[in-house]
């Protein structure tokens, strides 16, 4: 008998006023608080992800530092002659390392990295440290106290610790 004619979200029957059906979605209240949730949540969050970023930036730091050494020695094998590590400046700024006053290789500076050592690594023709004391670098960043040390023993080896140079 009643016939039912459908429009959106109201229905009409004949002789009765629209009626409401249930819409499928989220209220204004449970959005706010969804986001004041995540925020809360993205909050306590970023602190962790500050700290894995520098400590990625001063594992890359050390192993560069430990790469330049091992560059540094096997060219003096190589060449058979004294090669030469020295900063550009300070550490912070990047290095270079040079044979017979040529440069061979250099090092831009890392951002947001501190880097202190000796005035300078000279490696032998036959790949050992020149002098009688190792050469300690201290590689940290500049907004946390991660610190790695690069030590180079006396027969050329360079190895990083993750504590600071003692």
């Amino acid at each position: 008998m009643y016939s039912y004619v459908h429009f959106g979200c109201l229905d009409r029957r004949p002789g009765n006023a629209p009626l409401q059906t249930a819409l499928a979605g989220f209220t204004l209240v449970e959005m706010v608080t969804a986001l004041a949730v995540l925020g809360l949540l993205a909050m306590a969050a970023i602190p962790m992800f500050r700290e894995l970023a520098a400590s990625q930036r001063v594992q890359t730091a050390a192993s560069d530092l430990q790469t330049s050494l091992l560059r540094a020695r096997s060219e003096a094998i190589k060449q058979n002659t004294v090669v030469t590590m020295m900063p550009v400046g300070t550490w912070k700024g990047g290095w270079v390392i040079s044979a017979g006053g040529a440069a061979i290789h250099k090092r831009a500076p890392a951002p947001r990295i501190s880097i202190t050592g000796p005035g300078s690594v000279d490696y032998r023709s036959n790949g050992r440290i020149a002098g009688g004391t190792m050469p300690q670098f201290t590689v940290s960043d500049e907004y946390t106290s991660l610190q790695r040390c690069v030590q180079v023993s006396l027969s050329g080896q360079p190895i990083v610790t993750k504590a600071a140079c003692s």
